[in-house]
């Protein structure tokens, strides 16, 4: 066995080659260790700067910088000094992210904001901090002309002065915030006149009635929230370019999309909430998807095809979507749900393909037969090509409607089918299945039907 025991003599020798070795780090050009230290978090950055004097600046050459402050009150006086010298002695700030939990002086987050803005310039900023007071956006903001990002996740009033003016933000989202007033959210969303991503989370509405969103160049709009009341606020969206929209909100506020032509697609995640509440939830949906019937691509949440479903007449008070050519059902569909989904499919005449995303709920599709299949619809008949349905169990309901769509489907080519997991295990369940199919099939023009399994997957093609 090696001796691991270095001798007096052969430790002064390494003591010697240690002292003698060249620090080949510190040599590098300083672009290229400005380069390196981008690579660790801001905290290990500033820290270098007691390596040597070599060091001792270098950090403040960097341009992006992330500070995070946990759950830890006795450290927040040394986050104010971090950030004091970081906007002291930094050269050029472009990216700046500040998060704390714990509870921020609004005065002190004021000078900091105005200490980026005006002296460094930056081009993206984002705020997480737990503030008591109101948050004011006023005069020093008026003629921002680098800002193109800004996220703030302030669970505060946030009052907005009317100079308040973004000419380059590109991308807003706002967290936690409650607007101060009608006239504070207007001011906002007029002072950023080139945005393209809108991103609302979260956002307190209580005190605004009406407000427009009229943003030519909006090109992406997310709105999400979690509560449960219905306030009589009304948002307008007027965004000629708008092609993406994500709507979880619950009918909370009333969404009113207008002349939402270039709409390329859209993810709608609503409910009821409460059966008390149907009757301003039920015509929010329908003027919802009345201003939304250029859509090329929609997703709906099993939630909000069961509200569609409460309506009477539905069928009649739909829009026709003659873009639509993708539509997807997100988590699994409910039985009451089906007649909903018929009458959507009756008013998209060019779709293409349909995507069941997480099957059929099992609690209320195990049994009988669940489905209204009335005529029809015109898709199924004349344009349906690719269908596909992951989580399937085989049960009567979905065996049902896969026999509808094979039955009529004229032009269908391919049905993927992602097995659940006890199907996934049963190959003769999979092979009496897929036989029924094929039997429903005959005599229509050849269609793939293909069964994935966890680890393995089959294809089938009837004749």
């Amino acid at each position: 066995m090696n001796n691991l025991v270095l001798s007096p003599d052969s430790s002064k020798r390494y003591r010697h080659d240690v002292i003698d070795k060249k620090d080949v780090i510190s040599e590098l050009p300083d672009s290229l260790l400005h380069h390196i230290l981008s690579f660790l978090s801001t905290r290990d950055a500033i820290r270098t700067s007691l390596l040597a004097r070599r060091w001792k600046f270098l950090w403040t050459y960097l341009s992006d910088f992330n500070i995070k402050l946990e759950d830890r009150q006795k450290q927040i006086i040394h986050l104010f000094n971090q950030v004091d010298t970081i906007l002291e002695k930094a050269k050029f700030i472009k990216r700046f992210s500040l998060l704390a939990f714990e509870d921020v002086d609004v005065d002190k987050v004021y000078c900091w904001t105005i200490t980026l803005l005006l002296k460094h310039k930056i081009q993206e900023l984002e705020l997480s901090l737990n503030l008591r007071s109101p948050f004011l956006l006023a005069n020093y903001l008026t003629v921002l002309k680098s800002l193109i990002v800004m996220d703030l996740e302030l669970p505060c009033v946030l009052e907005v002065a009317g100079c308040v003016h973004f000419p380059c933000l590109k991308t807003l989202e706002l967290q936690f915030i409650t607007f101060a007033d009608e006239t504070s959210a207007q001011h906002l969303f007029s002072g950023c006149p080139v945005l393209q991503k809108l991103t609302l989370e979260n956002c307190g509405w209580k005190n605004v009635q009406n407000v427009s969103i009229k943003i030519p160049t909006l090109t992406t709009l997310i709105i999400e929230d979690e509560s449960d009341s219905i306030l009589n606020c009304k948002v307008t969206i007027d965004a000629v370019n708008l092609r993406s929209l994500s709507y979880n909100y619950n009918f909370i506020i009333e969404l009113i999309p207008v002349g939402l032509t270039s709409l390329a697609d859209a993810f709608i995640d609503v409910s009821t909430i409460h059966p008390s509440l149907e009757q301003y939830t039920i015509p929010r949906a329908i003027r919802l998807f009345g201003g939304i019937l250029h859509v090329k691509s929609l997703v709906l949440s099993k939630y909000a095809l069961s509200t569609l479903s409460l309506a009477e007449n539905l069928l009649s008070r739909l829009p026709t979507f003659h873009n639509l050519t993708h539509l997807g059902v997100d988590r699994e569909m409910y039985d009451f749900t089906g007649e909903a989904l018929m009458d959507i499919l009756e008013k998209s005449p060019k779709l293409e393909v349909l995507d069941i995303v997480d099957g059929f709920d099992q609690d209320y599709c195990s049994d009988g037969e669940v489905w209204t299949l009335r005529s029809v619809p015109h898709c199924i008949k004349h344009s349906l090509k690719l269908v596909r349905i992951t989580d399937f169990w085989g049960r009567v309901a979905e065996m049902q409607f896969l026999i509808f769509l094979l039955k009529n489907a004229t032009v269908l080519r391919a049905v993927n089918i992602s097995c659940g997991e006890s199907l996934s295990a049963d190959l003769e369940k999979q092979a009496e299945i897929n036989n029924q199919l094929q039997v429903t099939r005959k005599g229509l023009p050849s269609c793939a039907i293909e069964f994935r399994c966890r680890g393995s997957c089959a294809k089938f093609l009837n004749q």
